[in-house]
């Protein structure tokens, strides 16, 4: 994951958003566990397994196959972890809100 990471004050709901590259890190599981730790301020071994949450494999499968070169198109994935809602897309963007939200896929709440 990038040492880099953002502060958003355009959506109030949007606590930190950090990028990552699949190439330089462990995996996009370790990446998620590690962004969700620094906003919540829990270490990643005193969180929740994220495999709790979801198929850990699925998501590795998906962020590991999906190539925008190829479709076009970008894919992302969200869900509750933590007490916030993580929002992955393909392009390296990982995005930690404050809370249980849903979105829909043009990012507008629903």
């Amino acid at each position: 994951m990038d040492t880099t990471s953002q502060n958003s004050h355009s959506d109030s709901d949007l606590i930190r958003e950090f990028s990552f590259d699949n190439t330089e890190t462990d995996s996009v599981v370790v990446a998620v566990s590690a962004a969700v730790s620094e906003v919540t301020g829990t270490p990643m071994e005193e969180m929740p397994p994220l495999q709790e949450t979801l198929d850990c494999d699925a998501l590795e499968s998906l962020f590991s196959s999906f190539d925008i070169d190829d479709i076009g198109e970008i894919g992302q994935v969200q869900f509750p972890f933590h007490g916030c809602t993580v929002r992955i897309d393909t392009t390296g963007t990982i995005q930690v809100f404050d809370g249980n939200r849903r979105f829909t896929a043009d990012g507008t709440g629903c």
